[in-house]
């Protein structure tokens, strides 16, 4: 998918199809509306009228041109024109691509609307454009449904090419990185394993020039991560350790780090808390917090941070078997403490904590973002669409929410109430890896922040995002790759 700029305003490009956002309000359908149809003679507003079409979000209507530069004109419901967002931009474009698609068109074009920040509206013109192109349909064999649309013209109102241009650029990589993602976790899980995963970060690192570490099991046991090797051994899949690094020119030792850590439960059965029917089928997207690293930095060099970005990894299969580990076990984190297994579906914070303290203690970095599909309670709090976002530095974790506004991802901020703590005691270890029912999401942020030591965390539980089985313009049924976006924004500017 290629984004283009054009030479002449909105009404006057050709094109096979030219989407037109239209307000509602009482100050009329919008400028960008008027521009364009004026330039038809009136032919929107008339047919609009006769159709009766109401400027709600997600309503459309398909008009055919006349002796006009467009020969169709897709009317787009944007809701309120004071409502209006760059972010909204993106279901914008996809929408025009979903229909150029449906059509069998190569190409469209989009009047972005007026009066939005001119990069801001190109950077979601080009991801909902390149998202909108995504498909999952490698094994399919009939019913394959074609993307014949290639490019999208998005005539960005008050726009300078020369400027535009590299935040397109850049925004085609970021989307790129979500649909890497949405590729791993869409994959079935005979073909994303652990290994795999591990090969994708080597193919990563050789595209974009950045370092890879990759620790198999036997250098994991040597780091003393007992706790990955414990929910990976009830799998003849053996677990591996990634590590990827990007380097700005001229990094030193005083260089700032921030590291992004990634959940990698390529399958998830609940070891010997075995998950019911109803609860098992989609557990191939159990690894999508590492698809979401493993996205981010696909496409970190194109955002050129001033500080090291460290991408890691743990991943593993929790099956059950003779050798898998069981509730009542005890074993040692990398950090030296002690965990009491009460749950073995509860292992991604287990997975999570030796790479938090490999992080912190090994690489010492000043920063810590992690990303896991961690907890049901975290959707029963938040519903589908919403990731959890907790840490240990108020300031840090506002300004990873922050950043998960300006890509348009929702998080919305849960505490670590310190009194859940003691939910997590054990008698014989110094803690166990759950607690009660009740605050789920939060007993195991809590969990967490027990192995990144002094530096400065954040956690999202992006369980409820990172698959859909609701399509919508720019997000396919599956994998959303949910957190690529909001990490890479974090990027743009100091952490």
């Amino acid at each position: 998918m290629r984004v283009a700029l054009p030479t002449s305003r909105a009404a006057e490009v050709e094109t096979p199809l030219l989407a037109v956002p239209v307000f509602a309000g009482d100050d009329g359908r919008g400028a960008d509306f008027d521009a364009v149809n004026e330039a038809t003679g009136g032919l929107l507003a008339r047919i609009a009228d006769e159709e009766g079409f109401k400027p709600e979000p997600g309503k459309t209507l398909l008009i055919h041109g006349g002796d006009t530069p467009a020969k169709r004109y897709l009317l787009l419901g944007a809701g309120p024109r004071d409502e209006l967002t760059p972010q909204a931009v993106r279901g914008l474009a996809a929408s025009a691509c979903d229909e150029a698609n449906a059509r069998h068109l190569t190409s469209c074009a989009l009047a972005v609307p007026a009066g939005l920040d001119a990069k801001a509206a190109a950077h979601f013109a080009a991801v909902g454009a390149v998202l909108a192109s995504y498909r999952y349909q490698k094994y399919l064999t009939k019913d394959v449904e074609p993307t014949t649309c290639e490019e999208l013209v998005a005539a960005v109102a008050g726009g300078d090419a020369a400027e535009l241009e590299p935040v397109i650029a850049r925004a085609t990589r970021a989307a790129v990185g979500v649909n890497l993602a949405r590729d791993l976790v869409n994959g079935p899980p005979r073909e994303v394993t652990p290994r795999r995963l591990a090969a994708v970060a080597e193919e990563i690192a050789a595209d974009e020039g950045l370092e890879v570490r990759i620790f198999d099991e036997s250098s994991i046991a040597e780091q003393g991560m007992n706790l990955l090797m414990a929910v990976g051994q009830g799998s003849e899949e053996p677990p591996r350790f990634i590590h990827l690094t990007y380097k700005p020119k001229g990094a030193t030792a005083d260089t700032p780090q921030v590291a992004f850590v990634g959940k990698g439960i390529t399958f998830d059965a609940g070891g010997y808390n075995i998950k019911p029917t109803g609860s098992m089928e989609d557990m191939k997207m159990d690894m999508a917090g590492a698809a979401a690293v493993l996205g981010a930095m696909k496409a970190v060099s194109a955002y050129a941070p001033s500080y090291v970005v460290h991408g890691i990894v743990p991943t593993c299969e929790n099956l059950v078997s003779g050798s898998a580990y069981k509730p009542g076990d005890v074993f040692h984190a990398k950090n030296g403490k002690s965990v009491e297994i009460m749950n073995t579906d509860a292992e991604g914070r287990l997975a999570l904590a030796d790479a938090l303290s490999y992080a912190s203690d090994e690489l010492k970095v000043d920063r810590i973002v992690d990303l896991a599909t961690l907890t049901g309670a975290c959707m029963v709090a938040l519903g589908p669409y919403t990731a959890g976002l907790m840490g240990n530095d108020d300031a840090f974790r506002a300004k990873v929410g922050g950043a998960a506004e300006r890509a348009g991802e929702d998080v919305w901020a849960l505490p670590l109430t310190k009194k859940l703590k003691a939910m997590l005691k054990s008698p014989i270890a110094d803690m166990k890896n759950i607690g009660e029912r009740w605050g789920g999401a939060l007993t195991a942020g809590i969990f967490l922040s027990e192995f990144v030591g002094d530096v400065t965390w954040a956690h999202l539980d992006i369980a409820g995002p990172a698959y859909t089985e609701k399509p919508e313009p720019s997000v396919a049924k599956g994998g959303t790759g949910f957190g690529v976006l909001t990490l890479l924004e974090l990027l743009d500017g100091e952490v």
